[in-house]
C-alpha cells in the first residue's frame, strides 16, 4: 500500500527541506562510524555516539537561524524540532516496526490535532541501518496516526533519480553527424607561438 508524501498534509514539508535535514543525519552518523573504528568502539558506543552528535547537529542547526524555517521546541533527549510550524524527532529504528519505547511517545510539544484516522498525529525522521556493509544507512521522514499507523512518508534520495525505460521497447539508434571542429583565430595564432591567452 503506497501512502502519501508528507507535504499531502502540511506545505512546509516540501521535499528540499527534509532533504537537508535527512542529509546532516546521514552525515553527522557515517563521519561517526568513521572516527569509532577501533576494537574499543562497539556497536553500543557508535549508535550512542552517533545519537548524541545528530541531537546536537539538529539544535545547532535550529540555534543558529541560517534556516528560518527550522525552530528547537525542546532540546532534552527527546529533542523536538520544527520543519515550518510541523513538529518533528527523530530516531534510528525501523520505520515500519519501531521497536524503540519511546517511539510513539510525545512530548507536550510533539503533538498534532488528528482531524481523521488518516492524518498523521506525530512526524519522525527515521534512520534505518543497513542491513549490510554494502548497503548504506537511509532516512525516511513518516507521518503516523492516532493509532500509530503510518498514514505518510518520504525517502531520502542523495541523487538525481535515474531515468529507466517503463517499456520493453528498444529506440532505434540515430547516427549523428560528424562535428566540424576548428580553432579560433586567436587560439591559432596562439598554438603558433606556444602561448596560451
Amino acid at each position: 500500500m503506497t501512502v502519501p508524501h508528507p507535504q499531502t498534509f502540511y506545505a512546509d514539508l516540501s521535499d528540499d527541506r527534509l532533504r537537508v535535514v535527512a542529509a546532516s543525519l546521514l552525515d553527522v552518523r557515517s563521519r561517526t562510524f568513521q572516527l569509532l573504528d577501533s576494537d574499543l568502539d562497539c556497536n553500543y558506543v557508535k549508535e550512542s555516539a552517533a545519537f548524541g552528535r545528530c541531537r546536537n547537529k539538529l539544535i545547532g542547526m535550529c540555534k543558529s537561524n541560517t534556516l528560518g524555517w527550522m525552530q528547537l521546541l525542546h532540546g532534552g533527549m527527546d529533542v523536538t524540532f520544527t520543519v515550518g510550524d510541523v513538529p518533528c524527532r527523530f530516531f534510528r529504528d525501523d520505520a515500519d516496526s519501531p521497536e524503540k519505547h519511546g517511539f510513539f511517545r510525545r512530548n507536550n510539544v510533539d503533538d498534532l490535532f488528528a482531524e481523521d484516522d488518516a492524518h498523521p498525529v506525530m512526524w519522525r525522521f527515521v534512520v534505518e541501518k543497513a542491513l549490510t556493509e554494502d548497503d548504506e544507512d537511509r532516512v525516511l521522514f513518516v507521518g503516523y496516526n492516532v493509532y500509530q499507523e503510518k498514514v505518510a512518508e518520504w525517502q531520502y534520495r542523495d541523487s538525481a533519480p535515474t531515468l529507466h525505460s517503463v517499456d520493453n521497447v528498444t529506440p532505434p539508434s540515430t547516427l549523428l553527424p560528424k562535428v566540424d571542429v576548428a580553432l579560433l583565430e586567436d587560439e591559432q595564432d596562439s598554438a603558433k607561438d606556444g602561448t596560451t591567452k
